[in-house]
């Protein structure tokens, strides 16, 4: 019974719906790991999802040395699920023939390989493929026996969505279903880019969609479904560029932009894979890879692998790059805000810089000021390239020129060395 003032607020207070899944005390900093969509698979065509892929790319996360660089997680798109939920419970469960041991065996085996396991549904009744029921009507159940198993991840698509109800509703339903359970879950919205996510995602989820699927290719025209320039990695950057991306990434709030497509068979070149990986370092989204890391060749590590490209996307400040120059010569030139400049830019001594060419086929010049990167007076910044792990030297107030191939970049750690002009 609320009897004074004071209990009446207490009771208002209890009663508000939960609307915060983010700070949940998991993924203050962008994901990082692996995803099967796109491993012994064509980006979901074939729909493989078995137990024996699982646990391999676990001990291949371990063994290949990207868990000490910060990948842990192992997650399971739309495949895995059986075509009925769980008589006793009402709940989904796992497909018997792909994972014979059963999930929290699974996970147990994951867990002990120090690294954590995911999993997909969908808000909808239906999930994306096969039919496999969604969480729709079923977030209770789902959510206490996806806790139950161990789960440290939930994905939720958009597909199968009831009409009439508002995405930023069935999200935030379902993530309030996630934390009553008690157990830490990253949640992943995946709801396209629709219903104005930006506005809303990170008040639900650890991290938001910002578009549609990513597909390994450079360009790829859009669909009906879900909102932005196109599906191909030259597009999401171009998309990027236009929703201005800083003003939307924060701690336990991260845009996503889709899984990494590092790559990928004959569509993935090692120039666009590595423009691919710096854009989503740049964006401090989560870097989760959908194509096999078994067996990984010498310039797939180096992509993959970079301690110092990792360390740019893991900044604790969680500042999303954004774009400063985009000429019609195809020259663009993005910033990053580092940890030590989020509180005042007119302090800041360090900055991750991107000079990209977004030409299909032509090489240009790319020309970056320190006016460009915040420092408009700079007359000595120490420069870095963050891919090869080298000094570049200092360069003078004049910025920096580079001469790129179409979808190269060079990708860059700025550190200001006139420390009298600093904050002018």
């Amino acid at each position: 019974v609320c009897s004074s003032d004071l209990l009446i607020a207490l009771c208002i207070i209890a009663l508000l719906p939960l609307v915060s899944a983010y700070n949940n005390g998991v993924a203050r900093l962008p994901v990082m790991g692996w995803n099967t969509w796109c491993t012994d698979d064509i980006c979901g065509a074939i729909d493989i999802c078995e137990e024996s892929l699982i646990l391999s790319i676990a001990e291949a996360m371990v063994s290949s040395g990207m868990h000490s660089l910060g990948y842990q997680y192992i997650l399971m798109d739309d495949c895995w699920s059986a075509q009925e939920r769980d008589p006793t419970t009402g709940a989904i469960t796992w497909n018997v023939d792909q994972f014979p041991s059963g999930l929290p065996a699974i996970a147990e085996k994951i867990h002990n390989l120090g690294l954590k396991f995911g999993l997909y549904t969908c808000v909808g009744t239906y999930t994306c493929k096969e039919g496999r029921p969604g969480s729709y009507g079923h977030f209770e159940e789902d959510a206490k026996a996806i806790a139950s198993w161990g789960m440290d991840f939930v994905k939720a698509d958009f597909c199968s969505a009831p009409s009439g109800i508002p995405p930023e509703e069935l999200y935030h339903n379902f993530s309030a279903a996630l934390n009553a359970t008690g157990r830490p879950i990253v949640f992943s919205l995946c709801e396209w880019g629709v219903g104005d996510v930006l506005s809303w995602g990170h008040t639900v989820g650890n991290e938001f969609r910002v578009q549609m699927d990513h597909l390994p290719v450079w360009k790829f025209p859009p669909k009906a479904a879900g909102e932005g320039f196109g599906q191909g990695t030259g597009d999401i950057i171009e998309y990027m560029g236009y929703i201005d991306p800083v003003k939307w990434s924060q701690p336990w709030g991260i845009l996503d932009p889709d899984f990494l497509m590092t790559l990928f068979p004959y569509t993935m070149s090692f120039t666009d894979s590595r423009t691919e990986y710096t854009f989503w370092s740049l964006w401090s989204a989560p870097l989760v890879v959908a194509t096999d890391i078994r067996g990984m060749s010498p310039e797939k590590k180096y992509i993959l692998m970079n301690p110092e490209v990792i360390a740019i996307n893991q900044d604790p400040g969680v500042k999303a790059g954004y774009r400063v120059m985009n000429e019609s010569s195809g020259a663009q030139v993005w910033i990053k805000e580092l940890e030590e400049s989020s509180s005042s830019s007119s302090t800041s001594s360090k900055k991750a810089m991107v000079l990209y060419n977004a030409n299909d086929i032509s090489t240009t010049v790319v020309h970056a000021t320190w006016a460009q990167a915040g420092w408009p007076n700079a007359t000595a910044v120490h420069v870095r390239n963050l891919w090869e792990r080298q000094d570049m030297g200092v360069y003078g107030e004049e910025g920096i020129t580079a001469t790129l191939v179409a979808h190269d970049v060079l990708y860059i750690l700025l550190t200001r060395q006139d420390e009298a002009e600093r904050g002018k």
